[in-house]
């Protein structure tokens, strides 16, 4: 557009036709405009991007030295049997602190990944009921821990998906902790897989209390937290479900959620293609 109205000025310059010069001139102006906003974007893309690598490379120098010091923390817990109680008790503390703070660093890395593309690397027919079946070992203890009861019920048989399995278990780990964590204890979480004829879906309903009007905007977006979050998950950095969508993403499937009725927690659903 530029390079024509540019040349239909100089053309109507030598002609002496000077009518149309006042459009053609803000033609330019327009294209030239639109130029540079194309511009402004394209470097703010690459810089977003350049941002991106830094932090990935602090957080990947970050976690060699932290595995390092779990690596110690396990060790001296083995050998902890003559140490008093409460001196165990704080390494235990230690130990779990450690492992959250590396799970933390995962998965900003994996976000700003997933962020500028796939990060998908193996992926695998599943049986969706197994890899389920592996994310609730996982969360047992957590779930013991806050007093909730996970009632697990299995519509399906053979529900096989295409997915990065390690990626995948962590997405589901995370709605599944997420459910446990804002559920008012004593409590229940209940998770059901129902397969349909293309499609088959993993619903997670808690009995917490639900996600406020104010937060619903930023449910999934990376780094955001809710109005109750500091007070029933102080170790979070919410990027949990940011996370998760953005793996989901990878294998062709969605997560959605909405709030039950009559304030009874919150229903988080993930739908994957089947795999004939």
């Amino acid at each position: 557009m530029l390079v024509l109205d540019t040349f239909f000025l100089i053309r109507a310059t030598f002609q002496g036709n000077y009518v149309p010069i006042v459009p053609v001139v803000a033609g330019i102006f327009t294209a030239g405009g639109l130029l540079f906003i194309v511009y402004a974007e394209q470097r703010a893309r690459e810089e977003d991007k350049r941002n991106h690598r830094r932090i990935s490379r602090v957080a990947h120098q970050l976690t060699h030295p932290i595995e390092k010091l779990q690596s110690d923390l396990q060790y001296l817990l083995k050998n902890a049997d003559k140490l008093p109680a409460e001196q165990r008790l704080k390494l235990k503390h230690m130990a779990t602190k450690t492992t959250v703070l590396l799970e933390n660093i995962r998965d900003v890395f994996l976000t700003l990944q997933a962020q500028e593309g796939s990060i998908a690397q193996e992926v695998q027919a599943y049986d969706l009921c197994e890899l389920v079946d592996e994310a609730l070992v996982h969360i047992k203890a957590l779930a013991s821990a806050r007093n909730v009861k996970v009632n697990y019920k299995k519509h399906c048989k053979h529900a096989s998906v295409r997915v990065d399995k390690p990626l995948f278990l962590i997405a589901l780990n995370h709605i599944i902790e997420n459910a446990i964590i804002y559920t008012l204890t004593p409590g229940l979480v209940t998770i059901s897989i129902i397969k349909g004829n293309k499609k088959t879906r993993i619903i997670v309903q808690d009995r917490g209390l639900g996600i406020t009007k104010k937060d619903t905007r930023n449910v999934m977006q990376p780094f955001a937290r809710g109005s109750n979050a500091q007070k029933y998950d102080a170790n979070g950095i919410g990027i949990g479900l940011a996370l998760s969508r953005l793996i989901l993403r990878d294998f062709g499937g969605t997560i959605n959620w909405q709030n039950r009725p009559h304030t009874a927690g919150t229903k988080f659903e993930i739908i994957l293609p089947l795999f004939p």
